[in-house]
């Protein structure tokens, strides 16, 4: 979790607040990553690839590694709404559907793309700052 507006976080230490908004400032990129949709990308796929890195443009979240990551979560949210346009939905459609969900979430916590992934890779990184034996006991 970032800092909040006070700056500062219930019972947190000076120590604790400053580790945290190092880890924050960490998280984004000086300079802009570039990432190109993978081919076999459906166009309304491409389109949701287009506005979630629009939407995250900033905040630094994804690198190269996750091209892959982001393609089949953006793959995953055309299924899903593939689903949803079905008139009369049957068990199996329903089924289909909460699967597709299931991969949104994972891919989506999996980028950092919700807020609680936002926040556990911000206290993952303050907590590894404010440890004071270093690897010495990792």
């Amino acid at each position: 979790m970032e800092v909040g507006e006070k700056g500062r976080g219930k019972h947190w230490t000076r120590a604790e607040v400053a580790a945290r908004q190092a880890a924050a400032a960490e998280i984004r990129r000086a300079l802009p990553v570039v990432l190109k949709a993978p081919s076999w990308l459906s166009r309304r796929a491409r389109e949701i690839w287009k506005e979630t890195l629009q939407q995250a443009e900033g905040i630094g979240l994804f690198d190269n590694l996750d091209r892959q990551t982001l393609a089949l979560y953006c793959d995953a949210v055309v299924k899903y709404a593939d689903c949803t346009k079905v008139i009369k939905p049957s068990v199996d459609a329903i089924k289909e559907q909460q699967a597709w969900s299931r991969i949104i979430t994972q891919q989506g916590d999996k980028l950092g793309l919700n807020p609680s992934a936002r926040a556990r890779l911000i206290k993952k990184k303050a907590e590894k700052k404010l440890d004071q034996f270093g690897d010495e006991f990792d």
